[in-house]
């Protein structure tokens, strides 16, 4: 049987209007009007004067066939001017039939002026309220029945196609109730294919619990979803607003997730119109699903300190550097000064910045250098003269430098200590270094430069007394480009495999928000040479964090998407520590954040000792040799450290070698022109 003997008549008509032009349209709608204002005028007469004897309200029609032509093209000529006729029907809204009340009354007006000037007589102002109601009714009740009409045959009621090939519908429950979970309850409505059915609203505010929305009942809380997912009553959930991220929601996700039914997050029309996303369903952020609460603190509090400073930020192109300049600048820096190696990255940000605040424009300063760059970092010191130094500038992708170990010695050890140095010396305030918990019992030549940093600002740190130096010591950061989020991301959008190192592989996470609050709280907070983390609560195993966002996509691992595990890369461990054993990890007094108290590691200069060395061997053509040096004074985990590609193994570790580093500190701290250390670095 043909498709098209399953549409009404109402269906059929309205699909060969939608095929006519718009001069036909226009016509076919100016006549339907034109017929209503004629019924609604005799229906008026029939109720006001109470018959429905034809001569008469023929007879009564007559009296005022002077102005009625001229009334009909009055009011065609009003419904053109609020276009009426120019209005989607199908997409109409109170907006519309807002415009077709007003055009109507203006009709009517003009109506009793031309009755006053050409007529024998006015008609009663029972019959005008009346004509009024009936023209708006039917006027506005013929537009509603177009839009009604045009629902069901594009989108509201299945073709007898679909009914034969497609599937049942997918059951959804949205949660919140407002705006923009009417809006994406409209959008399910008028989608062709008719993939989604709503069976209800849950949200928390109480007093929507029990009404229709859009003939969809607000089932009640958010609560309640688990219920309704263990029931097996829901196939998809939507959340829809941003608002609605509690701790409440979390759980109820994450027993969603559980049971296999997918989440999604729609964006709000506020973050598509500012750019932070697209119109397009996006996946719940992992970082809303992590096994602890997200630790916030009040960076308006925190960062008082930045108010009117110059202000320098190293890898400012990078995640945490670009984050770390957008909140910097909120706080009208005297100077900002975008400090990072790729010209690009920097262009992006400085723009960014500059859109965002463009009274800044011309106190954002860019440099492209290397803080590997010894003078290079001087010169930009001596011109700028920066209060306050946020270091984020270094190698991290640990498997690369396995190969390229002189680079990393040179730009995350020796390039730390050059800044550091620097900032002491053209009087900086304030220096925070970005540090990494891959510098606890390293195993990678990357973690071991980032331990050398670590302790090369505390060694600054007692050679310029008035400068407070300070550390950080992140884990994973979630989001940050090359980070595990965004491999699993692009591996799942192109349709898997999801590759994992090893099923039990841990790793601790914080997002880029948390990260930022990590340092600005930092540089308000502690004295010099300390080091600070934050709470990020137990490690996660990565192939959950795999499992999770494969699930959160809509899919099952190793069912629609394959997890393929692939081993150890070179420098990489199973499980990260926060602290060394012989490190002590306390409270600060601020919500999620720790300090650590460190052993002293060096005697006075040993370490100025260690870093010339370390100078020595970037002349060495053999990196091997760099490696040897590391591994004679890193504690890397297990005593040895993972080989690089291409690097022979290291030498035994010569019990003899820190004992010689203390004797020859004095030598050591003389020899890279410093001032001699009278603090203890243990201090801290």
């Amino acid at each position: 049987m043909p498709e098209t003997t399953h549409d009404s008549l109402t269906t059929k008509a309205l699909k060969r209007l939608h095929r006519l032009g718009w001069p036909a349209r226009y016509a076919a709608l100016i006549t339907a009007d034109l017929l209503a204002i004629v019924l609604a005028q005799l229906l008026a007469f029939a109720l006001a004067h109470n018959t429905v004897r034809g001569e008469v309200l023929f007879d009564l029609l007559r009296q005022h066939q002077a102005s009625l032509p001229l009334s009909m093209i009055g009011f065609v000529g009003f419904f053109f001017a609020f276009r009426l006729y120019r209005c989607a029907w199908r997409f109409a809204s109170l907006g519309t039939l807002r415009g077709v009340i007003v055009a109507t009354t203006c009709g009517v007006c003009l109506s009793v002026l031309l009755q006053w000037a050409l007529d024998p007589v006015v008609q009663r102002p029972a019959t005008l309220v009346i004509f009024w109601m009936l023209t708006i009714g039917l006027v506005g009740g013929m537009r509603v029945l177009l839009r009604l009409a045009g629902i069901s045959r594009s989108h509201g009621l299945p073709t007898f196609r679909q009914f034969r090939h497609d599937q049942a519908p997918k059951r959804v429950i949205i949660l919140g109730s407002d705006a923009g979970a009417v809006r994406i309850h409209r959008a399910l409505l008028e989608d062709p294919l008719r993939q989604y059915r709503v069976i209800g609203f849950l949200d928390d505010e109480s007093q929507r619990h029990g009404m229709l929305i859009q003939d969809v009942l607000v089932l009640g809380p958010i609560a309640l979803l688990a219920e309704y997912v263990a029931k097996g009553k829901v196939d998809e959930v939507l959340v829809a607003a941003p608002d609605v991220r509690v701790e409440s929601l979390k759980r109820q996700i994450t027993a969603a997730r559980e049971l296999g039914v997918p989440v999604r997050m729609v964006p709000g029309v506020q973050d598509v119109l500012e750019g932070r996303t697209s119109l397009q369903t996006e996946d719940i952020r992992i970082e809303d699903l992590l096994h602890r609460p997200p630790v916030h603190c009040d960076i308006r509090e925190v960062g008082q300190y930045l108010d009117g400073k110059r202000v320098m930020v190293t890898g400012a192109g990078g995640s945490i550097g670009s984050e770390l300049c957008r909140q910097v600048a909120a706080f009208n820096p005297e100077e900002l000064v975008l400090f990072g190696h790729g010209e690009n990255s920097i262009d992006r940000i400085y723009w960014q910045l500059v859109r965002r605040f463009p009274s800044l424009k011309r106190r954002i300063h860019m440099v492209i250098g290397s803080v590997a760059d010894e003078s290079r970092v001087d010169e930009i010191m001596a011109r700028h003269e920066p209060q306050v130094v946020f270091h984020a500038a270094a190698h991290k992708h640990v498997p690369i430098m396995e190969s390229n170990i002189k680079e990393a010695v040179q730009n995350n050890a020796i390039g730390s200590y050059n800044l550091a140095v620097a900032a002491g010396r053209y009087g900086a305030e304030r220096f925070v270094m970005v540090s990494t918990d891959k510098a606890v019992y390293p195993s990678s030549v990357m973690g071991a430069t980032k331990w050398l940093a670590e302790e090369a600002v505390r060694h600054v740190a007692s050679l310029y007394p008035e400068t407070i130096y300070l550390t950080t010591r992140f884990g994973n950061v979630l989001g940050s480009r090359g980070s595990v989020v965004n491999i699993f991301r692009e591996q799942i959008a192109r349709g898997g495999p999801v590759t994992v190192t090893d099923p039990e592989m841990t790793r601790y996470f914080m997002t880029i928000p948390e990260a930022v609050q990590l340092v600005l709280q930092s540089g308000a907070t502690g004295r010099s040479g300390d080091l600070f983390l934050l709470e990020m609560g137990e490690p996660m195993r990565i192939i959950d964090l795999a499992h999770d966002m494969i699930r959160l996509a809509g899919y099952v691992p190793n069912r629609d998407i394959d997890v393929l595990f692939t081993g150890l890369r070179p420098g990489e461990k199973l499980h990260e520590s926060l602290a060394m054993d012989d490190e002590r990890v306390a409270p600060t007094g601020r919500a999620g954040l720790t300090v650590v108290t460190r052993p002293q590691r060096f005697d006075d200069g040993a370490f100025g000792l260690c870093l010339l060395r370390l100078r020595e061997l970037q002349a060495d053509p053999d990196p091997a040799a760099s490696l040897r040096y590391l591994a004679e004074v890193v504690p890397f985990q297990n005593g040895q450290p993972v080989l690089g590609a291409g690097v022979q193994a290291p030498r035994a570790k010569r019990p003899w070698v820190r004992p010689v580093l203390r004797a020859c500190g004095r030598v050591g701290a003389v020899a890279t022109g410093l001032p001699h250390s009278t603090a203890s670095e243990g201090d801290s």
